[in-house]
C-alpha cells in the first residue's frame, strides 16, 4: 500500500524537503528491540521507531500527487492516523498544507 500526499503552497519545496528529512527519521533503527524503542519514545517523542518499522521508503513524485510513501506491510487506521500526525509535525513550518490519501 501507499500514502500519496499532495502539498499546497506557498512552498512546496520547503514541504518536500520536510517530507525527506520526515522519512529519514522515520528511518532510523535500533538493534535492542521493543524494550528500547519504547524507552527512546518516551524520552525523545519526536522519535517515533514504531511508525518507521511499517513505513518502507518516501519519494518525490511528479504527477497528481508530491509525495509518496510506501508501506511495508497494510497499515492499520491506528497506523495512519500516526503517519498523519508525524506528517503534520514535520510540515508545520513549512507554511504547507496537504491532502493524504491512502490505497493499493
Amino acid at each position: 500500500m501507499r500514502s500519496y500526499i499532495k502539498l499546497y503552497g506557498p512552498s512546496i519545496e520547503r514541504g518536500l524537503r520536510a517530507l525527506d528529512s520526515l522519512m529519514e527519521r522515520l528511518d532510523r533503527s535500533f538493534e535492542y528491540g521493543d524494550i528500547v524503542a519504547h524507552i527512546i519514545s518516551v524520552v525523545e517523542p519526536s522519535i517515533d521507531l514504531k511508525t518507521g518499522k511499517h513505513v518502507g521508503k518516501g519519494r518525490v513524485e511528479i504527477g497528481e500527487y508530491d509525495y509518496v510513501i510506501e508501506w511495508k506491510q497494510r497499515p492499520t487506521k491506528e497506523q495512519i492516523f500516526a503517519l498523519i500526525r508525524r506528517i503534520d509535525e514535520a510540515l508545520l513550518y513549512t507554511g504547507c498544507r496537504y491532502s493524504i490519501v491512502t490505497k493499493e
